[in-house]
């Protein structure tokens, strides 16, 4: 262990770590700088001098863990375990995030589970929301084919309904008065929903009340898989589509959502959090003559990958399937379909993956996490 001018350097268990001083004064957990009851920050980040520095630093390898004594005489200490777990020293990779799998038309199968083992038991909801968060879809049989069931699955599960400009519980059948091409019997290209809000809602479920057409096959894709591939291959395209914005608009006759974006969101570290696409919505693109060309490039690579199949599941669902999609990752569409072969009825509603992750920390037991200190 050995400190430099504005940082410590430490190896634990065989691996080498550095943490700035003020980082260390900053995330101190004891009593005088936290709230005991919550966990909460008590002391206040702008008032720890810029240029703060140890006196001591001294590694007890009985109890695992760094004291350091502050040049106020104030005592911090963290456990070997807590450094390890928020070392930010290691260097950073561009990919999907821990536990997140990449998926294509002959990986992974999308994950299926019985209703009420989601609704009724923690270990079948914690199977589901585990699926959503790894591969970023699941479909749920059984479903009562009840209108609005999909509010109260979502109320079974501890989540909560996203309001938009449009119906909250949004029903999609062939209506020749519709205002969205869902509403026909066309093929639906992959698309995510809801691309003209500057969020888009980040869950979508899809609940079949009743689903006898001929055709209509359900499609998902896996939008972080193309990217992850066109970062590889074209890594210009990738960055042109980060860069570029699109503008994306649907509305009815009483309603109206506008939002211009880049097709893609990037989180600090590189890796991929948001994805839109909907062609089908898309507007006029509006970017500087110099750009519009590496646009068009990119945006065709992208979706002649999309299109062609290598990136897709395909399936025929049936009445009481309720399909959950990641919005921000996962494309969804359907093949066409003839409308008068039977009834195709489904009803969907959008939810924030924060919510559903939120409910997995929680039936995980992981949403309170240990503190520097904690087990001294």
């Amino acid at each position: 262990m050995k400190g430099a001018e504005d940082h410590l350097e430490l190896t634990l268990s065989g691996v080498s770590m550095r943490f700035h001083y003020i980082w260390l004064r900053d995330n101190c957990g004891c009593p005088e700088c936290r709230v005991a009851q919550s966990g909460e920050r008590r002391l206040f980040t702008a008032d720890i001098p810029r240029h703060v520095r140890p006196v001591e630093t001294v590694f007890d390898a009985e109890n695992r863990s760094l004291l350091i004594i502050w040049q106020d005489g104030h005592r911090s200490r963290f456990r070997d375990v807590w450094l390890a777990r928020h070392d930010y020293s290691r260097p950073r990779t561009v990919g999907p995030g821990p536990g997140r799998r990449l998926w294509t038309a002959q990986g992974e199968t999308i994950p299926s589970f019985d209703h009420d083992e989601v609704v009724g038991s923690t270990s079948g909801q914690l199977a589901y929301l585990d699926a959503i968060h790894d591969l970023g879809a699941a479909i749920v049989r059984g479903t009562p084919s009840m209108s609005h069931e999909v509010e109260r699955f979502t109320a079974a599960i501890g989540c909560h309904v996203r309001e938009t400009a449009f119906e909250r519980v949004h029903n999609v059948r062939h209506d020749a008065s519709g205002y969205n091409v869902a509403h026909t019997a066309l093929e639906l290209k992959p698309h995510t929903d809801l691309p003209s809000y500057h969020w888009p809602p980040s869950i979508q479920l899809l609940h079949f009340l009743v689903n006898e057409a001929q055709g209509g096959e359900s499609t998902v894709t896996d939008g972080w898989a193309v990217l992850s591939d066109l970062h590889d291959h074209d890594p210009e395209a990738f960055e042109t589509l980060c860069r570029i914005p699109v503008t994306f608009q649907l509305f009815s006759a009483e309603e109206d959502t506008l939002a211009s974006a880049p097709l893609v969101q990037l989180a600090p570290g590189g890796e991929v959090v948001g994805f839109r696409y909907s062609n089908q919505l898309a507007l006029p693109v509006d970017a500087a003559f110099d750009d519009v060309s590496a646009f068009y490039d990119a945006y065709q690579k992208l979706g002649a990958m999309i299109g062609g199949g290598e990136y897709t599941q395909e399936f025929k669902t049936q009445s009481g399937d309720l399909l959950t999609v990641h919005g921000h990752r996962v494309l969804h569409g359907r093949r066409a379909f003839d409308a008068a072969s039977g009834d195709r009825h489904l009803q969907d509603a959008y939810l924030e993956y924060d919510d559903l992750m939120a409910r997995r920390r929680v039936l995980h037991g992981t949403h309170i996490p240990p503190g520097p200190e904690e087990g001294l």
